[in-house]
């Protein structure tokens, strides 16, 4: 469970000029002008300030501790370490300093030293009536690491403490559902019986744990409950729960096969997990459209075609995998092959509209045979799904592509409308402003799109677009 990176436990920067001690009174001026700074969110600025203040008050560590506290806000980790070690240097370690030093250490990607750093703010907390908030970091770090016992430890104490949160609850649930399955029922029966977004998850896991302790078998159990992580993309978690049932039953295909997909999806290697389910089961076509899946996300679309097309003729009426083969042999431009299958999609799913977004996108995307397929396909899905930006987006460049700028615009306008950050609609936007010749408009649009997907395919096209219509 990671959330955005937590600030210091003591109330924001504002209230460290008030809970530290006093400020000196030297240099007044000083820290009420880092005060009004950090009210106006300039953070480096105040953090700058308060620097050149300790410089000047070079026995005393409060200035120090607030320089640093505002380079973390700031997002500049590195020095507000620096700053935070002299700080200790001068007035000793405390468990507010450990913690401030952890926050700038995981700012930096460092989360192994600033979970040393939280432990020791942990250790030596003056009393038992520990901030929840230090424990919610420790709980949060731990499950990231994969240190499941002690972030299950630490949630325990947070609820035992009297964390109201049903996010605690929540995280407990899966922990325990992950690790002892039967000791999960009472939390996640407790979280489902709440009105709050986690009580479908909650319950689908609960239905999952029965099912698997009805059949009497620990390997299946383990491997319902990976898979119902793996539908809630919980992927550390999912990856416990289906080592667990691979270790229990190592002739258990489809747990290999899902834990290749949860491994992928961490950025580790999920491939041993799918040649063993293939070797275990080779007419699984579950194992063998997700080890086309493997190669499809690694940019290898010719080693993952064996693999799908296994996949198709074990399952032939399975329409994602139709969909999966016209993306590779589209990754590939083998045109020809790639309509085939999409369109062997649309003939299996005809009322799912995804699967004619998908066709339409493939025909817009390589502006081939749109009038003829890729508008029909557009208009369907636009039909089927029209609070879909997009699919208004497809219809809308379909719309432009063939001719009819009028309505295509406005398609592309409808798009933003539903989805105000959609990068696709302002590209093909951009195009449509750059055959009307509206080049500034166009340079516009393509330099928004580039902002909301400077890495994806769209800010790249972004980018060729700018430099081709550059005067």
């Amino acid at each position: 469970m990671n959330g955005a990176l937590p600030r210091l436990l003591l109330s924001g920067l504002a209230g460290l000029f008030f809970i530290t001690s006093a400020a000196p009174l030297a240099l007044p001026a000083a820290f009420q002008r880092a005060a009004a700074l950090t009210a106006e969110q300039k953070y480096a600025e105040a953090a700058d300030l308060l620097d050149e203040a300790a410089r000047r008050l070079p026995y005393e560590s409060h200035a120090l501790i607030l320089a640093g506290s505002a380079d973390i806000s700031a997002g500049r980790f590195e020095v507000a370490v620096g700053r935070l070690r002299r700080a200790a240097a001068l007035s000793g370690w405390t468990p507010s300093l450990h913690i401030a030093v952890g926050d700038a250490l995981q700012g930096q990607g460092d989360l192994a030293n600033a979970i040393t750093e939280w432990e020791q703010a942990l250790a030596e907390w003056p009393d038992t009536n520990v901030p929840d908030a230090l424990l919610a970091r420790l709980a949060d770090a731990y499950e990231s690491v994969g240190r499941l016992a002690d972030a299950s430890a630490l949630l325990n104490r947070r609820l035992q403490s009297g964390a109201a949160d049903p996010l605690v609850l929540y995280r407990q649930a899966l922990l325990l559902a992950a690790t002892n399955p039967a000791e999960a029922t009472g939390s996640l029966a407790a979280v489902a019986e709440l009105s709050t977004d986690y009580a479908p998850n909650a319950q689908a896991l609960l239905n999952a744990i029965q099912t698997g302790l009805n059949a009497g078998d620990p390997a299946y159990l383990y491997g319902l409950v990976g898979f119902q992580l793996v539908q809630m993309q919980e992927w550390a978690l999912a990856e416990k729960a289906l080592t667990q049932a691979v270790g229990l039953n190592n002739q258990y295909a489809d747990a290999y096969a899902y834990l290749g997909l949860a491994l992928d999806s961490q950025g580790k290697n999920g491939q041993p997990a799918y040649e063993s389910a293939i070797q275990v089961a080779p007419n699984s076509p579950l194992a063998q459209f997700l080890y086309g899946l493997h190669f499809r996300r690694l940019g290898q679309s010719a080693q993952a075609l064996p693999y799908l097309l296994a996949a198709q003729k074990l399952d032939v009426k399975n329409p994602a995998i139709a969909a999966e083969l016209g993306g590779a042999y589209a990754a590939q431009n083998d045109l020809p092959n790639a309509e085939i299958w999409f369109t062997q999609a649309v003939t299996l799913a005809p009322q799912d509209p995804q699967f004619w977004l998908l066709l339409a996108r493939f025909h817009v995307d390589h502006e081939w045979k749109v009038g003829e397929l890729g508008l029909p396909a557009a208009r369907q899905a636009a039909g089927l799904n029209p609070g879909s930006a997009l699919a208004a987006d497809a219809l809308g460049y379909a719309l432009v592509i063939t001719g009819d700028l009028v309505n295509g615009q406005k398609k592309l306008e409808e798009a933003l409308g539903l989805d105000p950050n959609l990068a696709a609609a302002y590209y093909h936007l951009g195009q449509l402003y750059f055959i009307q010749g509206k080049t500034t408009e166009a340079a516009n649009a393509f330099n928004h799109t580039l902002s909301l997907d400077p890495q994806g395919p769209y800010g790249k096209l972004a980018i060729q677009a700018l430099a081709q219509n550059a005067p």
